[in-house]
């Protein structure tokens, strides 16, 4: 099960408007972060409880510079809303569990020039579960690799999120016709519930 980069730039801080969050953190999505942070915690637990193999990404500080970023904005005067203070800091609610490997990327996709595949093939994992942030983001382009790499994909469309819901609908509907099914954090309690 992979957590695709659920750090305070993209959740901002429990309990703030958009506009609150992306004042601290331009890449926040908000509240629709914190809808999906318990339907996250239970999908973790989940993977936890059955001692599936759980990585958690972040973005690499100090990385735009030297590997381009993990998109263009990065690269602009502004510099990077992945180097502010706190901004990979996991929310308390989904802190990693010591068996839990986390990895720094440098670019969207969780596979891109990471230990990700290694990690795979030595567990020989065959299917992905896919959830974090953003969903037309990293989450996709992960997504979108791992069905390039051969893996059965699965999206939990509950824990995962963007800032627009408009976004997140489009980019859902996509991954399902295309690359990933894409079901809710019951049916995969209900799935695995029902395999040995």
């Amino acid at each position: 099960m992979l957590v695709i980069d659920v750090v305070r730039a993209f959740t901002g801080d429990e309990g703030q408007s958009l506009e609150e969050a992306t004042a601290a953190f331009p890449t926040a999505c908000g509240p629709n972060a914190w809808t999906a942070m318990p339907h996250l915690k239970a999908v973790i637990d989940l993977a936890t409880n059955n001692d599936w193999p759980l990585v958690y990404t972040t973005a690499l500080p100090g990385g735009a510079p030297l590997f381009g970023g993990t998109v263009k904005a990065e690269l602009s005067g502004l510099g990077s809303p992945m180097d502010l203070a706190g901004a990979q800091e996991v929310p308390n609610q989904i802190k990693p569990p010591p068996q839990a490997l986390v990895f720094a990327k440098t670019k969207a996709s969780a596979f891109f020039d990471t230990p990700l595949r290694s990690f795979l093939i030595r567990k020989q994992i065959d299917s992905l579960i896919v959830t974090g942030a953003t969903t037309s983001g990293c989450v996709r382009a992960t997504v979108i690799d791992a069905h390039s790499n051969g893996y059965p994909t699965f999206v939990v469309e509950d824990a995962v999120f963007d800032r627009s819901r408009l976004s997140h609908g489009v980019n859902l509907f996509e991954m399902n016709a295309k690359y990933a099914d894409v079901i809710t954090a019951d049916r995969l309690e209900q799935l695995a519930t029902n395999v040995p």
